[in-house]
């Protein structure tokens, strides 16, 4: 089922305020094999095993992975957030504050 375009918070509350400063895609090729020369620094080549094989890729849906737009395990600290609060996360800490507590999605 696709995402609406107006909010994610329909299908994925996300609880959280992500600052997200990138202007340009990330591009993960996987005609790029490791070590070659990216063409553009937003371009990287695709993870692959011992054998030379592609790997599985996990996108992180949270926003606070330190390996962001890739899962590196972060979202395991979200999961007792209270969908009706907002969280500020550091980045570095992985620690949180609550910004505000408001009343449910009318979406959800």
């Amino acid at each position: 089922m696709p995402f609406p375009t107006s909010s994610l918070r329909y299908y994925l509350p996300m609880p959280r305020i992500v600052r997200l400063d990138s202007t340009v895609p990330l591009k993960v090729d996987p005609n790029l094999a490791p070590g070659d020369t990216p063409p553009a620094a937003n371009v990287i080549a695709w993870p692959r095993d011992e054998q030379g094989r592609l790997k599985v890729l996990s996108i992180c849906t949270c926003g606070i992975s330190a390996k962001f737009p890739f899962c590196d395990g972060a979202h395991k600290t979200c999961k007792d957030e209270d969908p009706a609060t907002d969280y500020i996360y550091d980045p570095q800490s992985k620690t949180r504050r609550t910004i505000t507590a408001k009343p449910p999605d009318p979406l959800v």
